[in-house]
């Protein structure tokens, strides 16, 4: 069964619900559903992917004004990948290794919608994303 698990970001005060949310085997969902936070030490991956007209609040910060991107490296989230539907940029970005005192990400990874995402170890995973398309504009 899935369970809808926010992500508490204590280092930020915050806290974020991605859409999706890769964790280590050792993290007990079970126990993490009662308060409904995971920390992020527990923290594989999270994804997030843009619908209009938020899709800023996931991305790499333009305004010096915080986003679910600095949030999450500013954690030490170890990979974020952004699925960006927006029609002016679609694509996939995968970002890792956090910077948690610039709050901030290396891109390691860009993608064209229709090009197969490869994420690397530990994930070691082939994502199709020939379905993909922009949200209409």
């Amino acid at each position: 069964m899935l369970q809808h698990v926010g992500v508490d970001l204590v280092e930020v005060g915050d806290g974020y619900c991605p859409d999706l949310v890769l964790v280590s085997a050792e993290v007990d969902l079970l126990e993490s559903a009662e308060d409904r936070y995971l920390r992020p030490d527990g923290i594989s991956l999270v994804a997030e992917v843009t619908a209009y007209p938020g899709a800023h609040n996931d991305r790499r910060p333009v305004s010096g004004k915080p986003t679910k991107w600095s949030g999450y490296a500013r954690s030490g989230v170890p990979y974020y990948l952004l699925v960006d539907r927006d029609p002016r940029q679609p694509g996939v970005t995968l970002f890792g290794e956090p910077n948690k005192a610039e709050a901030a990400y290396r891109t390691l990874g860009e993608w064209k919608f229709g090009e197969a995402v490869r994420l690397p170890e530990p994930f070691d995973v082939e994502i199709d994303t020939g379905a993909w398309r922009p949200w209409s504009s």
